[in-house]
């Protein structure tokens, strides 16, 4: 009891100070997590383009639906090479592309011919994966196709939500 008596009390002052300054922290913390809250890393992405729109369809299938699709298109892409040989690499339009940014003059047509090029073997490397994409849903019983229209139900549900986000508000 002694001890308590003997030690000085704080001023006032100080005590309203650290009350004030620990009323600020909570403020900006609190402003921290709201806006985390309300606006998760995933809300600030962009919609899906181009190829990921294949996603919600081969995300509807079940774990081993994807697997037998992946064998698949790893198989038809063997049997492609096998028949027309190897194909350039994809990093090979890269490099190109590289050289063609370095050289002097720079010769746009060739850059823009590069691009085109990788970009119909991207393309036609979709298309092979589609024809497999229509080829399996044509395998699967009426009740598997059933099943798999309700999961890509839900998969277009959740980019239809994500993309309400990205439209411009009145």
């Amino acid at each position: 009891m002694a001890d308590a008596e003997s030690r000085p009390k704080m001023r006032r002052g100080l005590r309203v100070l650290l009350f004030a300054s620990l009323a600020l922290n909570l403020a900006v913390v609190g402003v921290g997590a709201g806006f985390v809250l309300r606006h998760p890393v995933h809300d600030r992405e962009p919609p899906p383009r181009g190829r990921d729109f294949v996603f919600p369809y081969t995300s509807a299938f079940s774990e081993e639906q994807r697997r037998e699709l992946g064998r698949n298109l790893r198989q038809s892409f063997k049997h492609d090479r096998a028949q027309g040989g190897e194909p350039p690499s994809f990093v090979d339009g890269y490099n190109a592309a590289l050289d063609l940014l370095r050289a002097e003059p720079f010769d746009s047509a060739a850059f823009g011919a590069t691009l085109e090029a990788q970009s119909a073997r991207g393309e036609a490397r979709q298309k092979a994966g589609q024809r497999l994409l229509v080829d399996y849903v044509a395998t699967l019983d009426p009740e598997e196709r059933r099943a798999y229209a309700d999961r890509l139900e839900v998969e277009i549900a959740k980019i239809a939500e994500h993309a309400k986000r990205f439209r411009p508000k009145d």
